[in-house]
């Protein structure tokens, strides 16, 4: 990540301390950013039937252009002096400590103590205070933390073109619901991962939609096999609508744990420029990025693809579910304004903004208690302890797992992301399988066994069809769509012809002790499963 030493905001006066102050990403964007080139994308060729007929909320709309010195009779708003709130009083971890020396040695914080901030119910010396962060807010969030969050964007991610916006959400899950009802109609079809998260899977069911599996192998998503499908689509689908959506995991992909390495994101875009897509990168994880683990430089980090398209075609979300806290239900989406103002419109009437409690302390935390290079250390310690755990279940992975029979059912591929590890389960030797038949429902059989057998021998694992795509039959109907390989290497797709179960398994919150003891109790499983004790 980008860290500049002494990284300052463009201009704190622009900050208004009034009640949902209208408010833009462009206040606090550097002059050079805002002397790039506009986004080219057509997204009025991307919006839903819903969209389209969604307004704003038209009584935020008359209240808009309010002078300060306005006797408002308008708005349904209770009193601050109401609120039964007097402070809030926050402590927060010190990342300069957690990622020295003396913390990894067991010491106590320095007499100084761990930082902290007091945000009061009126404030004048504040831009944010209770009156303000409890009240009704600004639909694409609070000002004080969008100004944080467009300096972070801006040296991290640059955005190669000059009118993105952001809004803050109230996590991934969420902003990717509103983002399916904005750009799809009932029946469209949207192109994902052969295995994908299963959030967006119920979400896009309850929608109707119609998912089209691409590809995956050891690089992640298909390029090629993303192209075969397009280019083939009228041929093999014409009662379809082509799809206009991609969704994509491209750093530590849920449930598979593989990132996307820089040129295979590119081959992806070139093919949604060919094609006109809109692009959904959830990304929750780009910052667990290990092999980044205590760098400082943004040419380290992995290019998002809203730093590669210059059309701005990149809907892209972000969270602190997995770099601060899930229960904050709060993240952020930067994207072409114009795609901005559906989510806006959709807030106005859905979740109408983000918790201001939690936007206020989000906002004390990351602006006035870590600033800019507290944020960097903070990643980096997370990097850290996400690749030291990591590390650890592999170990004891290869440990119990790679004999005693278990080495020719299981297999896995290290992760440089995340929290999830992909376990492969080739059940040809399972006992009584009858080889001469593919079925669907045999698979789900062997995949129950093993999972009560591990859940009785003491260890939960996350079932691998939570994730699989279901087929729409695009695989076998498209020509000549290659394996997906990046450079022609014949990479091996991640979806083998052999009868496969799959195991998702995260090392996020379990300790190192239980993290041993979980493997060695899943061996234990699998070799009763498959008779091998």
């Amino acid at each position: 990540m980008s860290h500049s030493p002494g990284l300052k905001l463009k201009d704190l006066g622009v900050l208004q301390k009034t009640l949902a102050p209208i408010t833009s990403a462009d206040l606090f964007k550097p002059d050079d950013c805002l002397c790039k080139p506009k986004s080219s994308i057509q997204v009025n060729r991307f919006l839903s039937r819903e969209a389209r007929i969604r307004a704003p909320s038209s009584l935020k709309a008359s209240v808009a252009a309010l002078g300060i010195d306005v006797i408002s009779f308008s708005t349904g708003r209770p009193s601050p002096e109401t609120y039964p709130f007097e402070q809030l009083d926050l402590t927060f971890s010190d990342p300069a400590f957690l990622t020295s020396s003396s913390s990894r040695n067991g010491d106590d914080y320095p007499a100084s103590g761990p930082l902290r901030s007091i945000v009061y119910r009126n404030d004048p010396d504040s831009s944010i205070d209770i009156s303000i962060a409890l009240s009704y807010g600004y639909s694409l969030g609070c000002e004080q933390l969008l100004q944080f969050l467009t300096t972070h964007i801006t040296h991290v991610l640059c955005p190669p073109y000059s009118d993105w916006e952001i809004c803050l959400t109230v996590g991934n899950t969420s902003a990717l619901e509103i983002a399916l009802r904005n750009f799809a109609n009932e029946g469209d079809c949207m192109l994902v991962e052969e295995y994908s998260y299963s959030g967006m899977l119920e979400a896009a069911r309850a929608l109707n939609l119609n998912l089209v599996p691409i590809a995956m192998d050891s690089d992640g998503l298909c390029s090629r096999d993303l192209e075969a499908v397009l280019s083939s689509w009228e041929s093999c689908h014409p009662d379809k609508p082509k799809p206009r959506l991609l969704y994509t995991i491209p750093t530590g992909h849920n449930p598979t744990g593989i990132t996307q390495p820089p040129g295979r994101r590119r081959e992806v875009l070139a093919v949604a420029d060919k094609h006109d897509l809109l692009i959904i990168e959830d990304d929750p994880y780009y910052y667990l990025h290990f092999s980044q683990a205590g760098t400082r430089s943004a040419a380290t980090l992995l290019p998002s693809y809203l730093s590669l398209s210059t059309a701005g075609r990149v809907i892209r979300l972000d969270t602190t579910s997995k770099i601060l806290a899930p229960g904050l239900r709060l993240g952020w989406l930067t994207a072409p304004k114009a795609v901005v103002e559906t989510f806006q419109a959709a807030h106005d009437l859905g979740i109408v903004h983000p918790s201001g409690l939690s936007q206020v302390v989000v906002y004390k935390l990351l602006s006035e208690a870590w600033g800019h290079d507290g944020f960097v250390e903070w990643l980096a310690h997370l990097a850290d302890e996400y690749g030291r755990k990591a590390r650890l279940m592999l170990q004891a992975m290869r440990q119990a797992l790679g004999h005693r029979g278990l080495e020719d059912i299981c297999s896995w591929k290290d992760i440089e992301a995340g929290m999830f590890i992909w376990l492969t389960i080739d059940c040809s030797s399972y006992p009584g399988l009858d080889h001469t038949v593919e079925s669907m429902a045999a698979k789900a059989s062997i995949e129950e066994h093993i999972y009560t057998a591990a859940l009785e021998a003491g260890v939960l694992c996350c079932r691998g069809s939570f994730f699989c795509v279901p087929s729409l039959s695009v695989s076998a109907e498209a020509p000549d769509r290659g394996d997906g390989d990046r450079d022609g290497d014949g990479a091996v797709p991640l979806a083998p012809s052999k009868p496969i179960v799959y195991l998702r398994l995260t090392f996020a919150s379990v300790s190192d002790t239980d993290l041993v003891r979980g493997i060695e109790r899943l061996a234990t499983a699998l070799r009763e499963v498959f008779g091998l004790t």
